[in-house]
């Protein structure tokens, strides 16, 4: 079996790649025939094609002439492919040369020929120049760019048989924006082809009137469609699906938009650039507020889910337009976007199916069927061909997801009122007592409803003070030649108070907290919140327990009682350490001139406990090697399935026997650790670590 599929793949294959190797080239020379015409379009080089050409830099008018000898000339495509074509080699001006040999039935006749490029040509049939494109100019001040490429001009051949085709090509701003041009196009050449020109230019001009014609109604029907469902979701806001069906109808007009302003307007930097950022706004709506949509009819709210896949959409877009091109090409972070979002809305419309959301499988099909087409579009669709049943395709894949989902809200409209006057004739026909019973079934029902949305409004408390207490923390840890520092804080289900931060003094003097807040939800947040302004603030004071104090004091001043704030202060001078503590694990040293674990007390009630309590401060010295390590209680306290706490001492041996690792792996295994002993039992408080270690 093996074998057959191997033999089926072959001939496959050698039936997809057998025409390119009949157009292969074995010489210096490339045939035209009336059967390479009879498939439409001779390439004579273009991004796909492996003909090669003569090329040399510079500009001289003779070479031109047939008769030239370019024997020792390069050997390039003159496409000239950034990731192929050493581009430092190009200087803004050269020549290119192919000898052509056309057979006896094609002399004393003429053909189409169609000329794309971002720069400026002057092209010679056997030393004569017949056609100019843009203004060639060894100036690039004076280059004036053109790109033919919509309509074949007409070339004639007489009775010879060989011909030398010279382009004399320019194209300066390949040279002065070779970055955008790597981002926008991935070529600095050109491409020359062959057709029948009688048939092709009047099939080709028609073809893309009717497509740009096509692609404007189609821009248009969907801007209509935005408008209702605005003005929908304007009278009756309760329906968002209304709002995102709107913004997704949107972005396919602009998509519509940008792809018709590509076609109509000349190849230029500027309108390439416009071109990808309309398109990048279009894709964004459509995949964007499709997702929103989905997500309303199945859950009835936007899942914590899409925040990473709106986060992954932009990183890989912004990678797609600032990357570098050799990892990311126009296409790739496009595929990668689709995929993934098409894989979400599978699983999402799945979700809906089997939670018997009325009418999903409408959903499923026009999904399905944009998925096909767009398949078939992406793997299948020729760029080259302007093709009548390619295009229809891709329009029916654009429209069938909108109309599916219009069809959808139709339908639920329609679902509803029906449901109304279903209702509205069983309450005529009840009785008092009856209506009185469904009274307080609707009582009970919105009784329900109440506490889900109370619910609901809890988890977005728990959210939002999620976000206050990250916001709170350091984006970048302090830089010291003498120390390496690494913090992380592992957050639990149920939202705490742990805070950290530095500041470092102008004789690189080192000041860091660590922080637990009593409490939990935006309580804790409040406290972080003012301990990171009081820290701010008395950072800089010199004494460290005067800066404790004015600690204290201030947030007993704050009257946020029963909250309190323990909090452990460390200062490093040199090789000097100095620690104070409020109601925090005690801190440990790793000492390795001994090999030990050293326990410092934080000693003392936590901070806003009480006023005028009088805090110790406790000084060592620390060597090169030494750890400090300094955690909130959430380790310490972690609890497994059997109800056992983790514990102090467990935690010194651990440290003791990872301290000869990097601060960041410290902290790595501490968390691995941790994860270890509480299996299956979820995290019950934050954990934060804040390590340092001396180099």
């Amino acid at each position: 079996m093996g074998q057959i599929k191997n033999c089926i793949s072959i001939i496959i294959l050698t039936a997809l790649f057998a025409p390119l190797y009949l157009f292969a080239e074995t010489s210096d020379t490339l045939y035209v025939s009336p059967d390479s015409l009879a498939t439409g379009t001779v390439y004579l080089s273009d991004m796909e094609s492996q003909t090669m050409w003569r090329y040399h830099p510079g500009d001289d008018s003779t070479w031109a002439l047939p008769d030239f000898d370019d024997s020792d000339w390069d050997n390039i495509s003159p496409w000239m492919s950034m990731d192929k074509f050493d581009v430092t080699q190009w200087t803004g001006i050269g020549w290119f040369r192919k000898v052509i040999k056309i057979d006896s039935s094609l002399r004393n006749s003429s053909l189409g020929m169609y000329v794309h490029h971002e720069g400026s040509s002057e092209i010679y049939l056997n030393g004569k120049k017949i056609f100019t494109f843009g203004e060639n100019n060894q100036n690039s001040s004076a280059e004036e760019i053109c790109d033919p490429q919509i309509y074949p001009h007409l070339i004639f051949f007489d009775s010879n048989a060989v011909y030398t085709l010279a382009v004399r090509y320019s194209n300066h701003k390949a040279v002065e924006r070779k970055y955008l041009y790597e981002k926008f196009f991935g070529h600095i050449g050109f491409s020359i082809s062959l057709c029948k020109f009688s048939c092709n230019i009047e099939n080709r001009i028609n073809d893309l009137i009717d497509l740009l014609s096509l692609r404007w109604d189609m821009a248009g029907f969907y801007l209509a469609f935005s408008l209702i469902f605005f003005l929908l979701y304007f009278f009756y806001s309760k329906r968002r699906e209304n709002l995102y069906f709107a913004l997704f109808a949107i972005g396919l007009s602009i998509f519509g938009i940008a792809i018709n302003l590509n076609n109509m307007s000349p190849a230029s930097l500027e309108i390439v650039a416009l071109y990808r950022l309309m398109s990048f706004v279009g894709i964004s709506l459509i995949f964007i507020f499709f997702l929103l949509f989905i997500y309303e009819i199945v859950y009835r709210r936007i899942i914590k889910l899409f925040w990473l896949f709106l986060l992954s959409f932009f990183i890989i877009n912004m990678l797609a337009f600032f990357g570098s091109k050799s990892v990311f090409s126009y296409i790739v972070p496009l595929t990668i976007v689709i995929g993934i979002l098409s894989i979400e809305s599978i699983r999402v419309v799945i979700v809906g199916m089997t939670r018997k959301v009325e009418y999903i499988w409408i959903l499923a099909v026009g999904a399905f069927i944009f998925l096909l087409l767009t398949m078939q579009q992406m793997i299948f669709t020729n760029p080259k061909l302007y093709d009548t049943t390619e295009n229809i395709l891709f329009i029916f894949s654009l429209v069938s997801l909108p109309i599916s989902m219009a069809i959808y809200l139709a339908k639920t409209y329609a679902i509803t009122n029906e449901d109304l006057e279903k209702q509205i004739r069983t309450v005529k026909n009840l009785s008092a007592k009856q209506i009185e019973q469904e009274r307080r079934n609707a009582e009970l029902q919105l009784q329900a409803e109440l506490e889900r949305a109370e619910n609901e409004r809890k988890s977005r408390e728990l959210e939002e003070a999620r976000a206050l207490q990250l916001s709170m923390l350091p984006k970048e840890l302090p830089q010291l030649s003498q120390l390496d520092i690494a913090a992380c804080m592992k957050t639990a289900t149920e939202v705490g108070g742990d805070f950290y931060d530095f500041r470092v003094g102008v004789d690189n003097t080192l000041t860091a907290i660590i922080a637990d807040a009593t409490g939990h939800g935006m309580q804790a947040g409040t406290m972080v919140a003012a301990s990171k302004g009081l820290f701010q603030n008395l950072a800089e004071v010199s004494d460290l327990k005067d800066m404790f104090h004015q600690f204290n004091k201030s947030i007993c001043a704050m009257g946020l009682q029963p909250l309190l704030m323990a909090l452990l202060a460390l200062r490093i001078r040199g090789n000097h350490l100095e620690i104070i503590g409020a109601g925090m694990p005690d801190l440990l040293i790793y000492k390795k001139n001994n090999d030990s674990v050293k326990e410092i007390e934080s000693s003392g009630p936590p901070l806003g406990a009480f006023c005028d309590y009088t805090y110790k401060t406790h000084k060592t010295k620390i060597s090169q090697g030494d750890v400090i390590l300094s955690m909130s209680d959430g380790f310490i306290e972690r609890f497994n399935t059997k109800d056992e706490m983790l514990g102090s001492e467990r935690c010194k041996q651990i440290f003791r026997g990872i301290a000869s690792t990097s601060s960041r792996e410290i902290i790595e295994q501490f968390i691995k650790e941790g994860d270890d002993w509480g299996g299956s039992r979820q995290q019950e408080d934050d954990t934060t670590f804040v390590v340092m270690k001396c180099k």
